[in-house]
């Protein structure tokens, strides 16, 4: 015997995407501020290892930094938590 497919009522829409535009902006956004988080953090060092450089303890990399960093998971977190509305 043979058995019949039943069609999903509304037509065949398609392939559907987990995430939508909206998703993908906020996820690239996040990348942004996750970089420029990170590129605050490098660099400072000594060119002579006998002299202590006091930069490695200014506000750019002790606090502003990984506040950037912290912004930008959190922004990625809700990007990929985020549902897309569902249109009827």
């Amino acid at each position: 015997m043979a058995t019949k497919k039943s069609k999903q009522k509304g037509g065949d829409e398609g392939p559907r995407f987990v995430f939508n535009r909206q998703n993908y902006v906020m996820i690239i956004a996040g990348l942004v501020v996750l970089a420029a988080g990170f590129l605050l953090l490098i660099g400072g060092g000594s060119d002579d290892p006998k002299v202590f450089n006091y930069s490695l303890f200014d506000f750019r990399r002790l606090t502003l930094a990984p506040i950037l960093i912290l912004i930008g998971y959190i922004i990625e977190i809700f990007a990929i938590l985020k549902r897309p509305k569902v249109r009827s």
